[in-house]
């Protein structure tokens, strides 16, 4: 397996857990969990959008050699609004109904990017 397969699996593998770990501080978020906020949620959401982001730009580098093509551009916007909406829709103090629509619309937007992604690259992921 080369080193490019590689990071294409780990990107992959990251970004079910990142999505695994939104639904369940979601899921907390409506319960009222207090440990949406708690330090090791918010420590390992950060670290796999870090392993996500890390590992998605090494592709964007590798992959785009003659230039950054569309399939980047959507990736790459749909990881930032992913990552956006999921720190506002978590924060604590957001109205409830509020915090749900975007937690959602979170969720959408990640699967539309990966389903996109998957879609470009069905044998390897």
């Amino acid at each position: 397996m080369d080193t490019n397969t590689l990071i294409i699996k780990i990107h992959a593998i990251v970004a079910l857990l990142s999505i695994a770990l939104y639904l369940i501080r979601g899921i907390w978020m409506l319960t009222d969990n207090p440990a949406v906020t708690g330090k090791a949620a918010l420590a390992s959401a950060s670290l796999s959008m870090l392993i996500l982001l890390g590992t998605g730009l090494w592709l964007a580098f590798v992959s785009t050699a003659h230039g950054v093509d569309n399939f980047v551009i959507i990736k790459a916007i749909g990881l930032i609004v992913y990552v956006v909406l999921g720190v506002i829709a978590l924060k604590p103090g957001l109205d409830k109904a509020a915090a749900v629509i975007l937690w959602l619309v979170g969720a959408a937007t990640f699967a539309y990017t990966f389903l996109f992604a998957k879609n470009l690259l069905p044998a390897i992921l």
